[in-house]
């Protein structure tokens, strides 16, 4: 019996094929709903195929060129007319070169549970109770790299020089860090208009993090506990701990202090200088501190030159002390001589 129907099938396909009829053939099957297999072209929009119909639902597997190349389609419809000319009840099609098209790219709706029913987002993966992974494999060069894609969809009103996509790229040619020695992990986004990237974060092969790119990229500021950098390349709000600070190179350190042409302030003018602004020459007030913060940079330069000048005026006022006992010594023993008299 099973044999006969699949010969007729077989024999109704062959048949439609060749004389491209648009008549339908049903073989009735007894069955507590009404079961049928059609076979059909529809000439309106170049559809053919194999078709399913019961009471509950419509089920169709398509298939046949539809606009260009192969496609293998599957729709779905409850009771009532079938939607031939749009894609409206379609729920995926797999095209001629392999890739899988679900209904959220076609019309609305269509999310996708892996080992798990579809949830709420687009994609649901319930990895089990035991150690899984993603994994995305690639050479990892500049022909075949792995790219994770965030895009904007709607990018009118995105203003120029904005990120309208930012990807996760595992990379070995270094495009962002310079880094051949071994694959990177490269985060960086292109920008709207203008062109050009931002690459903020970037992972080299020996382990360093980069927060900056080449290639021209652009780069911003970091900041931590603050969202207001100030314009600093590094901005913390709250306590920082270091065992060691290296700052590089400081053009004019302030040994010039101690040449011979540098001219000193006397200790009169900085007493004035004092009393007027409540804080030494050069130094910051208390008031710049509070609004600006301070440079350390420029400030241990700011300092040292106070500790040379300050040994200076030390070196001067010990020359006076001792000239003073000098002077002092030879009084003494002035007076000394006069009274042994």
């Amino acid at each position: 019996m099973n044999k006969g129907l699949l010969s007729l099938s077989a024999l109704l396909l062959s048949s439609l094929y060749v004389n491209g009829q648009t008549t339908f053939i049903s073989i009735d099957f007894p069955n507590t709903y009404t079961n049928t297999i059609t076979t059909g072209l529809y000439t309106s929009n170049n559809r053919s195929g194999f078709i399913h119909q019961s009471n509950a639902s419509i089920n169709y597997g398509l298939f046949g060129p539809k606009s260009t190349g192969f496609k293998f389609r599957w729709l779905t419809h409850d009771n009532g007319a079938v939607d031939y000319t749009t894609d409206t009840d379609q729920i995926m099609y797999l095209d001629n070169v392999g890739n899988l098209n679900m209904k959220g790219t076609l019309t609305t709706g269509g999310n996708v549970g892996i080992g798990t029913a579809p949830g709420a987002d687009k994609l649901t993966i319930d990895m089990g109770s035991t150690r899984s992974a993603i994994n995305m494999v690639s050479d990892g060069d500049a022909a075949a790299y792995s790219d994770l894609k965030f895009s904007i969809k709607t990018t009118t009103g995105i203003a120029s020089g904005k990120p309208n996509m930012w990807l996760v790229s595992s990379r070995k040619d270094g495009y962002f860090s310079n880094d051949l020695t071994g694959p990177t992990l490269e985060f960086y986004a292109t920008r709207a208009i203008s062109g050009g990237y931002f690459a903020p974060l970037l992972f080299k092969a020996n382990g360093d993090v980069i927060l900056a790119g080449a290639r021209n990229a652009v780069n911003g500021n970091v900041g931590i506990g603050t969202l207001d950098t100030k314009g600093y390349k590094l901005a913390v709000n709250g306590d920082a701990m270091f065992t060691r600070i290296q700052v590089k190179a400081y053009s004019n350190w302030p040994d010039y202090v101690f040449g011979q042409n540098y001219k000193l302030m006397p200790l009169q003018e900085l007493e004035a200088y004092v009393k007027e602004n409540n804080h030494l020459p050069e130094v910051p007030s208390a008031k710049e501190i509070e609004e600006e913060g301070i440079n350390v940079a420029e400030m241990n330069k700011v300092l040292l030159k106070k500790i040379e000048e300050l040994t200076l005026h030390v070196i001067e006022a010990d020359k006076r002390n001792r000239e003073l006992e000098e002077r002092m010594k030879i009084m003494m023993e002035k007076l000394e001589k006069i009274e042994s008299k």
